[in-house]
């Protein structure tokens, strides 16, 4: 090595994929694990402002050098792991699934793929983690990183003409992000979670390390107080946080204080240079690239649940990032390195474009459906059957609230709810007599409930949307019946795959509440029912027990067991579907006694006496965990016509 290797970053590099790895496999103990990517943010934050301000003051930085540098670095492994990925999700992953795989491959490939999960979803969110390259995010956000400080750097050299001020510059800009994160992670966490200008300033706190006492020699007492105080705050981390946390905002400020102050110690102590520490610095990079796929896929096989299977994975974890970082990520950094500009470029361009194309292929023809068979593609097939207008007809946000018509003919019913009752639009049109139409009322997340509001969701509208609906179903359409349908066990305990925070309610009429409770309980019983009787004044109104709900993405499921060839059903328990659904159940009961709301159970539909399916003949009835593909919907026809009988 050499003298001027720094054995504590890497180190802490080992620090950094250890907690990423132990906390994506669920390790008891890691549940802030996640901080290990701040660690990377702060290290990668120091190494590049100091390459490029040293070489800005020799004059001697060149932009196409350094890009080539990083590139050298990180996209060779990577190119070979979405390559490798995709030639197994040939044989394994659904038509949708390879076809998302192949958009989210060419979106990390161009180092975007953070925008392109913002616009998805939530990190932390359930669905999020049905993605095998979710975790180039934070790739994306350090190369975008890459391009803007040394053109940010360069600029402001030439402006300020002296180190001192290009310091001041620096440490507004740090500052300026780190408001920028803590303002956006309160109302628009996703965003602040994966952008750029929300994360820099962790990249930046490296830099203030080279920036400011860089020249400062400390004593090695100092040294050890620095460095134990860093690691303590880091450890501190994995206890404090978890996925509800809001992230990063100012709770990012301890794992990055203490990267800070570990980096700022430069102590060559045991904690950091050990062989173990030393060997996963090394390869953590690859370790971090392949562990996240190996996730996806113990998912996959649903053993995700298994201590000893995720042991299995760690390791298996370990031994392939040691594979790829003696392999390729190692030999292919030295030999394009020695290549010249030129030469080194254009084998870039090859080796990024070439994986490009093919994606493009796979994304332009739908995830080429007739590499599966035949038992395999209807299942999907049938999951892919949804309300064609779903996103047309319900709004998510806001008040703009559209008024999508089915059928033809007079107005006779009013549908008003969620998404649940948007999946099943198609169906209740083919309830409907002769010459009549249904009007679809729905907004997404919004149960049937006056003054409903949500947490930190200023533009979630459901209030404003429930009065508009009680309010023109009298003055437009007095002579139709209303139709209710919500997933309203949701709200009254929340759920894994939309809640952030599943053990604290997000929905609250007056204030929000600590927890599901007996009051909370109570007062939205109440403004339920009352809302629902709210209607039935002046409209004959039904209303739908809630359909069961599933711990999985039924379909997606359901097509990985038959790949596997393993038919066996996705059920829950009747006690499990009737425990959940208890105080719906009550509320409705309550309204019909109370101003006679009609009640159609579609329990006989999906449930026997002991369990609730998910599909008939392997025929999914969801499109994903909860809501009712179309030919799930279809098998409620029968319940809707009562309505009219």
């Amino acid at each position: 090595m050499s003298s001027n290797f720094r054995y504590d970053i890497n180190g802490l590099r080992a620090y950094a994929v250890a907690f990423v790895v132990l906390f994506h496999f669920n390790i008891f103990g890691f549940s802030g694990g996640f901080v290990g990517v701040d660690i990377f943010f702060v290290i990668s934050g120091l190494l590049m402002t100091k390459i490029i301000v040293k070489g800005l003051e020799k004059d001697s930085f060149n932009f196409i050098k350094f890009y080539l540098s990083r590139a050298n670095r990180i996209i060779p492994a990577l190119a070979v792991l979405i390559t490798i990925i995709g030639v197994i999700g040939w044989f394994t992953l659904l038509p949708q699934e390879f076809k998302d795989y192949s958009q989210h491959s060419i979106a990390s490939l161009s180092f975007l793929s953070n925008i392109q999960y913002f616009r998805e979803s939530g990190y932390f969110d359930a669905v999020s983690h049905e993605k095998l390259l979710l975790h180039t995010w934070s790739l994306s956000v350090e190369w975008q990183f890459y391009i803007i400080l040394p053109i940010f750097l360069f600029i402001t050299g030439k402006l300020v003409k002296n180190l001192n001020s290009l310091k001041i510059v620096y440490l507004i800009g740090f500052l300026s992000s780190l408001l920028l994160s803590i303002y956006f992670t309160k109302n628009y966490a996703s965003a602040s979670f994966y952008l750029l200008p929300t994360r820099a300033w962790e990249m930046m706190a490296g830099g203030l390390i080279f920036l400011y006492f860089d020249k400062i020699q400390l004593k090695n007492h100092t040294k050890n107080v620095l460095e134990k105080t860093g690691f303590i705050l880091i450890f501190l981390s994995l206890f404090l946080f978890t996925g509800k946390t809001l992230w990063p905002s100012y709770n990012a400020l301890v794992p990055v204080i203490g990267t800070f102050l570990i980096l700022l110690a430069n102590n060559n102590s045991f904690f950091t240079n050990n062989k173990a520490a030393q060997f996963l610095g090394n390869t953590s990079y690859s370790i971090y690239l392949w562990h996240w796929p190996i996730v996806f896929y113990l998912a996959y096989f649903e053993k995700s649940s298994s201590i000893f299977f995720s042991c299995c994975a760690i390791i298996l974890s370990v031994v392939l990032g040691w594979i790829s970082y003696k392999f390729i990520e190692n030999p292919t950094r030295k030999y394009l390195s020695n290549l010249s500009i030129f030469k080194n470029c254009a084998a870039t361009l090859i080796y990024i474009f070439i994986p490009i194309a093919l994606l493009s292929f796979i994304y332009v023809n739908n995830g080429l459906p007739n590499r599966l068979s035949e038992d395999v593609k209807q299942t999907t097939t049938k999951n892919a059957e949804r309300n064609p207008r779903f996103n047309e007809c319900q709004p998510s946000s806001g008040s703009n609230l559209p008024e999508c018509h089915y059928g033809k003919g007079e107005i006779k019913l009013l549908v008003i709810g969620d998404s649940h009752a948007e999946a099943m639009m198609q169906a209740v049109q083919s309830s409907l007599p002769v010459e009549s139409a249904a009007l679809d009322w729905t907004y997404s997340g919004c149960p049937t409930v006056k003054n409903i509001k949500k947490i930190n969701s200023p533009d979630f509208k459901c209030d404003e949307a429930i009065s508009y609906y009680l309010k023109k179903s009298v003055s437009s359409y007095p002579n139709a019946k209303v139709l209710i349908i919500n997933r309203t066990n949701v709200l009254f305990h929340g759920a894994a795959d939309g809640d952030p925070t599943i053990d604290k309610p997000i929905r609250y009429i007056s204030k929000p509440s600590e927890s599901y409770d007996q009051n909370y309980h109570q007062t939205m019983k109440a403004a339920h029912i009352e809302t629902l009787c709210e209607f039935a004044k002046n409209h004959e109104v039904y209303v739908t027990r809630p359909v069961p709900e599933f711990p999985v993405n039924v379909p997606k499921v359901l097509g990985h067991r038959l790949i596997l060839n393993n038919k066996e059903k996705i059920t829950i328990s009747k006690d499990d579907y009737m425990s959940r659904s208890k105080l719906t159940f009550e509320a409705q009961d309550e309204a019909n006694k109370k101003c006679g709301v009609h009640i159609l159970d579609t329990t006989k539909y999906f449930c026997d006496e002991e369990k609730c399916y998910s599909d008939k003949k392997g025929i999914p009835f969801y499109f994903d965990d909860d809501h009712l593909s179309v030919y799930g919907a279809e098998q409620l026809i029968p319940l809707f016509k009562e309505v009219f009988k």
